[in-house]
This record gives structure tokens, sequence and C-alpha cells, in this order.
């Protein structure tokens, strides 16, 4: 080994000799070559998955407000929480107080968070209603809304055109007329209505203020108030026993002048143009208006041509009369009897001077004798009366209608037009009357 070292030496230089057995000798002792630094991998940041949205939506906002008034024509609002899907007229529905849903259209604006309910007619004046909404409407991730519902009110505001206007107080049913007021509005005018109603087939509105406070008039369902002019005909009224005014009480108006247990007369009223019916070839010391009179005295001459010879029991009375007549009856047979008997002071035909209860010549009092119409005289009157413009005022079978219990001489002058009107329509003087509007208007 030293042998070796020796004959190595001679080859290799010192310096080279001592290099490489230091470099023999230890690990430290010769520093390593820097290499390049390391490259290091970005860290990955960790998914994480969104929070599942959870919250069902709600209702915001509602125009009108739950108990609120809405306006007849205009749509109805509610605002959602957050865009929704589903809303359609099955599910966002307006129906009345009985339950029946109202024909509209719905729709939602453009983001879903307004839906928009629009009637296809006005709400019916004053009327309740209920709005509501089901759970099947949902938000987009799914969450349904809860079912709610809320009531609210139609407005209650009537409109009046300038006219004339009558309001009617009914009993139960409404063929019971128990007052009535009439009106003319120079101008437009507003009221309110707590109620409107369909009876006989009409439209009326209950008036809660002003001058037809506490009365339907004629009216429909949008809250449009109907002149007497324009208002359909009110149902004949039930012949009950009050006292209203009749719509017609002028001297010129005798011809469409309703008179009955319900309508009466003021007490000063008298034609100023009384005749004798003398001047028409009857009996005299009884009166007629001077209108009747030409007609009269052709009716009796044709009468008499034919073998009937007409006379007169009773004609004229005025409402002085009338007050004794009826209370004659109500001494002998009490009240109730006299209502069945008599007219009451200024219900009576006999007022306007047009009417006439006829006998025979040389006849008794027409009511002494089971049905008159078995004369001669009074069946050749049930014939040919109206030809000169007389009516029966009450016909047999007729008392719902008429009033009065059957009066086969009690005949009224309307002239030849009218008379012949009446006679063609099979109704009653006092239907037809009716029919014409000469009731109320």
């Amino acid at each position: 080994m030293i042998r070796a070292v020796m004959r190595w030496r001679r080859v290799v230089p010192v310096g080279v000799m001592l290099a490489l057995v230091l470099g023999a000798c230890g690990p430290t002792a010769v520093a390593p070559t820097p290499s390049a630094p390391a490259t290091l991998e970005p860290t990955a940041t960790p998914t994480v998955a969104p929070t599942p949205d959870r919250e069902a939506p709600t209702i915001l906002t509602q125009d009108p407000p739950p108990g609120g008034v809405a306006a007849r024509g205009s749509a109805l609002t509610v605002r959602f929480s957050e865009p929704v899907e589903g809303v359609d007229a099955a599910r966002f529905q307006l129906r009345d107080a009985a339950g029946t849903v109202v024909a509209a259209t719905v729709r939602v604006d453009e983001n879903g968070s307004r839906a928009i309910l629009a009637p296809h007619a006005p709400l019916t004046v004053a009327a309740r209603y209920t709005l509501s909404l089901t759970g099947m409407i949902r938000d987009l991730a799914g969450n349904r809304l809860p079912p709610t519902s809320w009531s609210l009110t139609a407005s209650a505001a009537v409109s009046f055109e300038a006219g004339s206007y009558t309001g009617y107080r009914f009993g139960d049913p409404p063929i019971h007329l128990v007052s009535l007021k009439r009106a003319t509005l120079a101008r437009a005018s507003s009221a309110n209505a707590s109620e409107y109603r369909l009876m006989g087939g009409q439209g009326y509105l209950l008036i809660d203020a002003g001058i037809w406070k506490g009365l339907w008039v004629h009216g429909d369902a949008a809250g449009q108030a109907q002149d007497d002019t324009l208002a359909p005909l009110t149902p004949l009224p039930a012949c009950d026993y009050v006292d209203l005014p009749t719509a017609r009480p002028g001297l010129a108006t005798w011809a469409s002048t309703v008179l009955d247990t319900v309508f009466r007369l003021p007490s000063g009223y008298r034609p100023a143009d009384l005749v004798d019916t003398a001047g028409a070839g009857l009996n005299g010391g009884f009166l007629i208006r001077a209108v009747a009179l030409s007609d009269l005295a052709a009716m009796v001459a044709a009468a008499r041509a034919d073998g009937s010879r007409l006379a007169v029991q009773s004609s004229y009375r005025s409402y002085n009369s009338q007050v004794l007549t009826f209370n004659g009856w109500v001494s002998k047979v009490g009240y109730a009897g006299a209502l069945r008997a008599s007219a009451r002071p200024g219900h009576s035909e006999h007022q306007l001077g047009t009417a006439i209860d006829f006998r025979a010549v040389s006849g008794p009092s027409p009511w002494s004798i089971a049905d008159w119409t078995t004369t001669r005289e009074g069946a050749w009157m049930a014939k040919n009366a109206w030809r000169f413009g007389w009516v029966m005022s009450y016909p047999k079978g007729t008392a719902d209608r008429s009033c009065y219990k059957y009066e086969p001489w009690h005949y009224r002058y309307f002239g030849r037009k009218i008379a012949m009107a009446i006679h063609d329509s099979g109704l009653t003087a006092r239907e037809w009357l009716w029919t014409q509007g000469f009731g109320v208007r």
C-alpha cells in the first residue's frame, strides 16, 4: 500500500494530491454546486355548494288592501316578495258573496313579482268580494306561496244624471209598495248606495243618504241610477191600502191618472169643466167633465137605437162627498167592511169627473142585481162601451189586479183611442195604465 502511494505521488502533482486526499476525508470538504430552485404546485380552492332556497314567497302589498274599497272599473293587484310563476285565473280568483267566481283576466308583470286581476265587468256597487291566491303559486326554486284570501268591498258611489227619479220602499215581496218619493235633478249628482238588488227582474239601488235615503232607485249593478224615462217599469203593485200620491194628478192628465187602493188624488182636485149629464141625453142632476160629453151622448144615442135606455146612478164625487160616503159605510159595516164596499177618499175614479155608475132608465140600482151584465143595458155596455171611449174599470175576476170587486156598472172615460188599446190588450184599465208607465212617470 505504501509503495503504491509513493509510486502514485511521483506521477500526480502535490497540490492535486492534497485536494484528493482532503475530499476523501469528509463530506464538507468541498461545497456542493447550487441547484435551481424547486417549482411549487398551486393549492386548489375547495368547491362550496350553494345554499338551497327554501324560503317561500310572501305577499308584500295588496291594492286595495284587505277590507278596503275597490273602484268598480279598476284592476286588483298583488306584489310578491320575489318573482313567482304559476299565477293564472285558476289560482288568483275573485269571488262574490255567493262564492261565485267573477270572470276576469289575470296577468303577471315582466319580472314576475306582481299579479294583476282585471274583472271583465264592473263590480256590483257596494257588494262584498273575496280575493284568493292558492298554494300552487311558487317561486323560481319551487317554494310555494302559502294559500291566502282577503275581503274587499266595491265602491258605493251612485251617479245621477239630470232628470226625474222615483225612490221606492217595498214590502216583502216587492209588489207591496209601501212608499215612494219623486224628485227632479236639474244637474248631475251623486250619492252612495248600501245595496244593489234585482227585484222582479229589475235592478234597484238602496240609497243611504240624501233625498232618497232609505229608498230603492232604479239603477244598474255598476252604480248608474236610471231616471223615470229610462227606468224599467216597476211591477204592478199589490192592492194594499196605502196612501201614495198618484204620479199624474193634473187636470189635463185625466186619461192617464192611476187611481186604486194605493194611489190617490189630492183633496183639492176638482175639475173646472164639469157639466150636467142631461147634456148627453141622460137624466140630469149629475156632473161629468165636458171633455167626455160628446162621446157620452153618442154612446147613449147608440144604446137607445139598440133598445137599451141608459141612466146615471152616480157620477162626479168631490173629495168631501167621498169622506161622507166612506164614513157612512164604516158606520154600517165597520172599517174592514167599508174597504170592500167603497173607495177611501181620494182613491175613487169618480173624483176625476170621468167615471159614471150606469143603470137602466126604469131599473133599480145596478148593485141590487146579481150581475148587471145580464140585463139588456148592462149587456150592451159590456159589449159596446169601449167603442165610444168608455171602459169597465172592475171586470169580473180581476179584483187582485183592478183592486176592487166586480162592478159591471162602473165605467171610466178614456177617449176612443185609449179605450180601444185597453180593450185590445185584454188587460184591466189599471194594468194597462201601469204598462204604459203612467203609475210612476
